[in-house]
């Protein structure tokens, strides 16, 4: 309806640009004359173009000359019945009805002359059949697609503001999927979606309901399987103990030491698939620092490892669970001291933050270190640098990364300076008035 609108004022305009070009045209001698000689011009005749323009009484130009009093000063045959036509404000500069109620185009020019202002009105029956404005077409291309492409324009932002406007609630959508897993969003509102999204989202929620099932019950399937081996891998375990030493005997013993790696391995498993346990109690993690060490440093020695520590003696406050941190840390020491040759220390540091926003704890070991190419995987699940005669399942890494990323932390994986691995957990600080709220840490 705009478009319509607009479209008929452009034309409009456009055929009046043309009509008014084309009286000036006709009417050029008459006010040549007018401006430069005045009345005495108008005296002699007029040339035979413009004579044959005005004179014919069944044409359709027409003129009138007025005086600076508005009287008639010359006049075309046929003119006086129509014109001059004046209103309240004097002569209209335009005009698109004659004084008789005739269709007359017409407008009025005052010409300066030697005698003073004169008015000229020149105008056009419309009536008449033979009357045709050639040029209004070619001069109504310019204006018309001018209008075409700011209506196309208008619409291609109001397409793009709708396309903005409707995408928002998928975007949302897009969030909340993006947040599965990492304990806040379960499944995928829709709210505000349109109707004909709606079923997607429902068959998406459906699909992770049917997820849900099957991973409950692979998890269920491996805790079980797992308890249930415990017990007897125990009892053999101490009747190998009673057994007189011997090769047999000890590749027994390996044997069902390998079977009690991989029933861990099953319970980790089963436990990764779980959302990291985050809690909202404040502990110190220096302290939790020290406590992974001394209750690592014995297997570490009995592999012929060392653990070294460095930590601040001022509490280090973190909100969140010290277990599930703990556990992150102790999969850490158990990864450095795998990979640390037999002799070389496994170092566990904080470095001094100064009431920064985070925490920092590092494990640093003096293996092969981590290549640059393999650093953007290694936290992947069942990940193992291409070690595949290595035991285990190649959680661990996987493990710490979601816990320290369920805690809102990150972590990070460099070179060690005396060549090795640096793993960096970053984890945010609360305020030190938290210490009388905070929860001890459990054994």
């Amino acid at each position: 309806l705009v478009g319509g609108i607009l479209l008929h004022q452009t034309l409009r305009s456009v055929v009046w640009e043309e009509h008014q070009r084309s009286l000036l045209v006709s009417g050029r001698e008459l006010m040549d004359r007018l401006a430069h000689e005045g009345a005495v011009g108008l005296a002699r005749p007029l040339s035979h173009e413009t004579t044959r323009r005005f004179d014919d009484p069944a044409g359709s130009l027409r003129f009138v000359v007025l005086d600076p009093q508005g009287e008639v000063v010359l006049h075309s045959p046929g003119a006086l019945p129509a014109l001059p036509r004046s209103g309240p404000d004097g002569l209209p500069a335009r005009f698109e009805e004659g004084q008789d109620g005739s269709r007359l185009w017409g407008l009025t020019r005052r010409i300066q002359t030697p005698q003073g202002p004169f008015d000229v009105q020149i105008a056009q029956d419309m009536a008449i059949a033979y009357v045709v404005l050639d040029d209004v077409a070619p001069a109504a291309l310019g204006p018309v697609l001018l209008l075409l492409a700011a209506g196309a324009l208008i619409l291609l932002a109001a397409n793009i503001a709708q396309l903005v406007f409707l995408l928002r609630p998928l975007r949302l959508a897009a969030h909340q999927a993006e947040r599965i897993g990492l304990g806040a969003h379960t499944r995928l509102t829709n709210d505000r979606l349109p109707v004909e999204v709606r079923p997607l989202i429902d068959a998406v929620n459906g699909a992770l309901d049917r997820l849900d099932d099957a991973l409950a019950w692979q998890r269920g399937f491996s805790e079980e399987v797992a308890h249930e081996l415990r017990t007897p891998l125990a009892i053999m375990s101490a009747e190998l103990d009673l057994l007189d030493a011997g090769p047999a005997a000890d590749r027994l013993r390996r044997d069902v030491q390998d079977l009690a790696t991989l029933v861990n391995d099953l319970l980790e498993a089963a436990e990764a698939a779980r959302d990291p346990a985050v809690g909202d109690d404040a502990f110190d993690l220096a302290e939790l620092v020290q406590e992974a060490a001394d209750r690592f440093r014995p297997i570490a020695e009995r592999d012929g490892r060392s653990i070294t520590i460095r930590a601040p003696h001022a509490p280090v406050w973190v909100r969140g669970n010290a277990d599930s941190i703990g556990r992150a840390l102790r999969n850490l020491l158990e990864n450095a001291v795998s990979h640390s040759p037999p002799g070389a220390p496994v170092e566990l540091r904080m470095p001094a933050t100064h009431a920064a926003p985070e925490a920092v704890v590092e494990v640093a070991d003096h293996g092969a270190g981590v290549p640059q190419a393999e650093r953007k995987n290694i936290f992947r699940r069942f990940w193992r640098a291409g070690d595949t005669h290595r035991r285990g399942l190649g959680l661990g890494l996987s493990i710490v990364e979601r816990i320290v990323r369920a805690h809102g932390g990150r972590v990070e994986v460099g070179n060690n300076p005396g060549g090795g691995a640096v793993f960096a957990l970053h984890l945010p600080t609360v305020a030190p008035l938290v210490a009388s709220k905070a929860q001890p840490i459990s054994g």
